[in-house]
């Protein structure tokens, strides 16, 4: 006989329960010395919970290795690791525009600091411009306190975006193994 006369799961190989009378069954049942399914033992074969390399079907709750395409129920590994990584990489980017909301609201505030530092820089300017013949002392300790104004308004914007350009740096550069790696760490 070839391949083609058999239904497809006729190849793939699962314990069947075996009965050999309802009395038999009854008393083991009672005995407590069935065969239940429910009961997992430790298969070496299988990889341990929290590997990096471990994975667990959906399907049947049974740990597989992350290399396997399917699990030995039958139930397609590859695909539901391809679904935990897209809505991973989704939930990054969501998280990374999250976070740039975040820093764009607290810089507002900051962006409006800067407004501060324009009487400082207009009025030597003018007075240059306009009244005196030579740069004086007065005019460079009028732009004191603007340059302090901006130096202290370009530390704290640095502050506020630090985390935002870390994230774009994770976000730009993430790989599939990225992705396992902290799947694992979870």
């Amino acid at each position: 006989m070839s391949d083609t006369d058999f239904p497809a799961s006729v190849h793939v190989l699962r314990p069947r329960k075996v009965s050999v009378s309802k009395k038999l069954d009854g008393f083991l049942e009672k005995a407590g010395l069935a065969n239940s399914n429910n009961n997992k033992q430790d298969d070496t074969t299988r990889p341990r919970a929290g590997s990096m390399n471990a994975f667990t079907c959906a399907d049947c709750g049974q740990i597989e290795y992350l290399t396997r395409e399917y699990c030995r129920c039958g139930h397609y590994l590859r695909g539901q690791l391809e679904d935990e990584y897209l809505a991973w990489e989704q939930g990054i980017h969501a998280l990374h525009t999250e976070l740039s909301d975040r820093v764009e609201l607290k810089l507002k505030p900051l962006r409006m600091f800067y407004l501060l530092a324009i009487p400082f820089m207009l009025v030597p300017a003018m007075n240059v411009l306009f009244w005196s013949s030579s740069f004086d002392l007065i005019t460079l300790l009028w732009w004191l306190p603007a340059v302090l104004i901006a130096g202290v308004g370009l530390f704290a914007e640095g502050r506020l975006i630090r985390p935002l350009k870390e994230s774009a740096r994770f976000v730009d550069s993430y790989t599939f193994e990225t992705f396992i790696e902290q799947r694992s760490s979870f």
